[in-house]
């Protein structure tokens, strides 16, 4: 049988022989369809079959909402009234607006209603010490047995302690985060969530259901005073507080039944800053609690962070390390479809950028570009991570 000539250069042919570049190309792409597909469907399967369910009670522990403020002369009299409205018994809640050394008329304002309402008291800081810094102040001060924490421009509906609360009749529940809609009360549903939030919704509710959440919405969630840990300065309490309450063998949940409103940024530049400051300071808040990342000790909750979290932030790299490999493979006539597709949905998202930037409709451009703009913005923020910058944000 004779030998096959193969040429100086030219790789031997083989429908199943890997190369590093193929391999690479083929290892980027499983992790980022698991990270995308896989796991919102394992997700599905186990929650199908093992979701574990919580205990809820009518008890009226006491509540401090915590309000940590700067500069927020705009929004904190509509927060102060929105607070005002919350059902809840009077004399088992106070409001406690910390002020991160405000410059503008903030405590004025709070001063005159706290003249009105017995419920509410301004803290003061010395010196700008950040939010997670006085947020730290107001836990050491407050009465409370449940610490509310919620920011100025966030509304919340009338029952959202009664709801939120009504969890703690479960000892083994910690923390307790609401479900947010972006944009106003009246168009907050029909208008107001993307494509994005939802599928981070369904993931949040389903490890909820399944016990291994460990992330919430700094925007409303409460969590038990016995256990909150001092929040680290330069992390948000919305990634370090779940860790810590995990870490303490304490169950994270999300009540999609206890509703908020917030604003989302109304320009692209708006909406990757806010991408960028989420994924530095979450990477490094995670990162920063070791332990819950280990398989042994947290079998299931590394695994959900590992999946939910640390690898969605690496997408923009396995994408670039995808579309890099596929292009080697190219010049060597290998490939060339998935390249192309890959290329067309680029240009998809190209075109999305470019209607939505004129203020016309992107029509099915938008999701393309949406999902790039994200993974835009996971960049940027894990190069802020790499680089220690720090990012303080109310």
């Amino acid at each position: 049988m004779g030998k096959v000539c193969v040429k100086k250069g030219q790789r031997p042919s083989g429908a199943l022989k890997l190369t590093w570049d193929k391999s690479l190309l083929f290892l980027a792409l499983l992790v980022v369809s698991y990270t995308w597909l896989g796991y919102p469907a394992l997700l599905w399967i186990i929650r199908r079959f093992f979701a574990t369910p919580v205990t809820r009670g009518e008890e009226k522990p006491f509540v401090s909402v915590i309000l940590a403020v700067h500069n927020e002369q705009e929004a904190i009299a509509e927060k102060l009234q929105d607070c005002q409205r919350i059902l809840y018994p009077d004399n088992q809640m106070e409001v406690l607006v910390v002020s991160d050394h405000s410059t503008d008329a903030t405590e004025e304002i709070v001063e005159r209603f706290a003249t009105r309402d017995a419920r509410i008291r301004l803290l003061r800081s010395e010196g700008r010490v950040g939010k997670s810094g006085v947020q730290n102040q107001a836990a050491q001060t407050a009465r409370g047995e449940i610490l509310f924490f919620t920011d100025a421009n966030t509304r919340t509906s009338p029952d959202i302690l009664q709801v939120l609360v009504s969890n703690f009749a479960d000892p083994r529940t910690g923390l307790v985060t609401a479900t947010v809609h972006f944009g106003q009360p009246t168009d907050a549903v029909t208008k107001g969530q993307g494509l994005y939030w939802r599928y981070e919704l369904y993931l949040r509710e389903a490890e909820s259901d399944i016990g291994i959440l460990a992330t919430a919405s700094g925007q409303a969630m409460a969590v038990r005073r016995e256990i909150v840990r001092p929040i680290p300065p330069i992390y948000g309490e919305d990634c370090i507080l779940p860790l810590d309450v995990r870490l303490q063998n304490c169950r994270v949940l999300h009540d999609s039944r206890a509703v908020v409103f917030d604003t989302m940024p109304h320009t692209i530049a708006g909406e990757l800053r806010a991408r960028i400051r989420m994924t530095a300071r979450n990477w490094t808040g995670t990162l920063s609690r070791p332990a819950i990342l280990n398989p042994f000790r947290f079998p299931l909750t590394s695994f959900g962070l590992l999946s939910h979290k640390l690898l969605r932030w690496l997408t923009p790299f396995l994408l670039a390390i995808a579309f890099a490999a596929n292009t080697v493979l190219v010049l060597d006539h290998q490939q060339t479809i998935l390249w192309v597709i890959q290329l067309l949905f680029y240009l998809s998202a190209l075109v999305g950028w470019m209607l939505a930037r004129g203020d016309r409709s992107a029509g099915v451009f938008a999701y393309p570009f949406s999902f790039c703009l994200a993974n835009l913005g996971f960049f940027l923020g894990m190069v802020r991570a790499f680089r220690n910058q720090r990012i303080t944000a109310y």
